[in-house]
């Protein structure tokens, strides 16, 4: 918390009717924190976005995160960074080890099930907590027993997840929503990466509802998930095997190990 480890006895991560939190999750693994200048990026960007001002750069930030991991002794695991402005010159700053749910190995292997959700983000370029779009996905997860929600916009059309990115294959093209229209998710940067390294076309758009059952493949992208086949969108069914996906998640895996090697 600021610039001090505290114990969890005395650690709250309520958020304050009064205040706006603007985050971040990352992973380490093997000690290592994953696309961190990324992630660190990203958070700045969203405070940006957002209107505010944070003082802390990226050096001083990764020194404390590194504090946080090491005091610990926790090579493996999800860091949540909040900024909780109270107003525009006020803000406190907290890291701390968060819940992950990973997926089993017959979730990667078999894919997940993923249902609809009719909501918008009011900012969807910046990574800042919406209450209600989170609470409204949490609910829908639980009582439909999926693994995510994929939310819907006023036209009708698929943006992304309600805390991951998504994906389309058809054709051997990537389909992919408007960088505007979605939080430009650090997995979902790869994904593209390695698209333009293997020259795979890549088509920026969102699709609608009514094309769900044009498509041959499916999967998200994310934090904790990183790749992950998408086997059914309601009663949508998809190849969970597409060659084009088995492609990107071997590349996104090799990346991932360079990052960790030494």
């Amino acid at each position: 918390m600021d610039r001090t480890l505290k114990s969890v006895a005395f650690f709250n991560d309520s958020i304050g009717d009064d205040e706006v939190c603007i985050y971040e999750v990352f992973r380490i693994e093997a000690s290592t924190p994953l696309f961190i200048d990324e992630h660190l990026n990203r958070l700045a960007n969203s405070i940006e976005i957002a209107g505010y001002q944070a003082i802390v750069n990226n050096n001083q930030l990764k020194n404390r995160l590194k504090m946080l991991y090491s005091a610990n002794n926790i090579s493996n695991g999800n860091i949540k960074i909040d900024f909780r402005f109270s107003d525009r010159d006020t803000y406190q700053f907290m890291a701390y080890f968060t819940t992950a749910k990973y997926p089993s190995e017959k979730e990667y292997n078999e894919g997940i099930k993923c249902t609809l959700q009719f909501s918008e983000r009011h900012h969807p370029k910046a990574k800042i907590y919406n209450p209600d779009v989170r609470g409204k996905a949490n609910t829908i997860i639980e009582q439909r027993h999926v693994y995510e929600s994929i939310l819907v916009n006023s036209d009708n059309c698929l943006t992304e997840g309600s805390r991951s990115n998504l994906f389309f294959i058809k054709d051997n093209c990537l389909i992919t929503a408007d960088d505007s229209l979605v939080l430009g998710g650090i997995m979902r940067k790869q994904v593209l990466s390695i698209a333009q390294e293997k020259n795979i076309v890549v088509e920026f758009r969102a699709i609608n509802i009514d094309e769900l059952d044009q498509m041959e493949a499916a999967f998200i992208s994310g934090t904790s998930p990183r790749l992950l086949a998408i086997n059914h969108i309601d009663k949508a069914e998809y190849n969970v095997k597409h060659p084009l996906l088995v492609e990107l998640r071997k590349a996104l895996d090799d990346k991932i190990q360079q990052q960790i090697a030494p």
